[in-house]
């Protein structure tokens, strides 16, 4: 029966997993509201890992690094959600994280023929990163979780619109499905927060799916609506919180 309903989902069926684990993962998480946001991370790793499987990734598989990139991220967020960092420290660590994940979506070049072929390259995709993850630790409760899907589906659409190949639409839909999930789960709940297990994951995919889509089919309007989407990760919202609470 589960493999029908799989197979009748067709291209939805990621998606489909990622929102159904992270809602499940967020209602879970209802005595350890600090660990709602590993229930994106949880959906997103479900969708992304259901949609490549598991497989050793070559130089030139771009997309196909995502899901580990996200698992990266995951791990991160859940080693420094505990720690309470000033600004010279929050700096410090988002340059220890945007620069391994820019390293790793180009290929993780090794010899100086790599580095040289991707070195024009690479400052656009660590602005990527940065830009993605600009507001990290600046927003307190859900709002990390709302801005990550007001932005993938911005993605998807935009992406779908200017012809990507549907993969790409796709990985953006698997990202907004994570999002919602953890917040149907959180819904009328106090005290939730996505904190850095769920922004760093959420952040570092959409910003991948970009980079990804770009390199992989780099026409303005697909570049265009990659880039958009990870602009709005770095504008603060309105009522922003500025503070350094995780």
């Amino acid at each position: 029966m589960i493999e029908g309903i799989l197979t009748a989902l067709g291209p939805w069926r990621s998606p489909a997993l990622a929102v159904v684990v992270a809602l499940g993962a967020a209602l879970l998480a209802r005595l350890r509201p600090g660990l709602t946001g590993l229930a994106a991370a949880l959906g997103l790793l479900a969708g992304l890992f259901d949609m490549f499987g598991v497989m050793v990734v070559t130089p030139r598989m771009l997309p196909e690094r995502l899901p580990w990139l996200v698992l990266g991220a995951t791990v991160a967020g859940l080693l420094v959600q505990p720690a309470h960092l000033g600004a010279r420290g929050r700096a410090t660590l988002l340059l220890c994280l945007i620069l391994p994940a820019t390293w790793w979506m180009l290929g993780t070049p090794r010899t100086e023929e790599d580095l040289t072929r991707v070195a024009l390259i690479a400052p656009v995709v660590t602005a990527a990163f940065a830009l993605a993850l600009a507001q990290w630790r600046r927003e307190t409760g859900t709002r990390p979780a709302w801005r990550a899907a007001i932005a993938a589906l911005l993605m998807a659409g935009g992406l779908s619109v200017a012809g990507a190949p549907a993969l790409f639409p796709g990985l953006a839909a698997c990202i907004a499905a994570a999002a919602l999930g953890t917040l149907l789960g959180a819904a009328s709940r106090p005290g939730v927060r996505v904190g850095d297990a769920g922004t760093l994951p959420l952040a570092a995919a959409l910003a991948g799916t970009g980079v990804a889509a770009a390199l992989a089919w780099p026409e303005e309007m697909v570049v265009a609506a990659a880039a958009v989407p990870i602009v709005i990760l770095a504008v603060p919202f309105p009522g922003s919180d500025k503070g350094n609470r995780t």
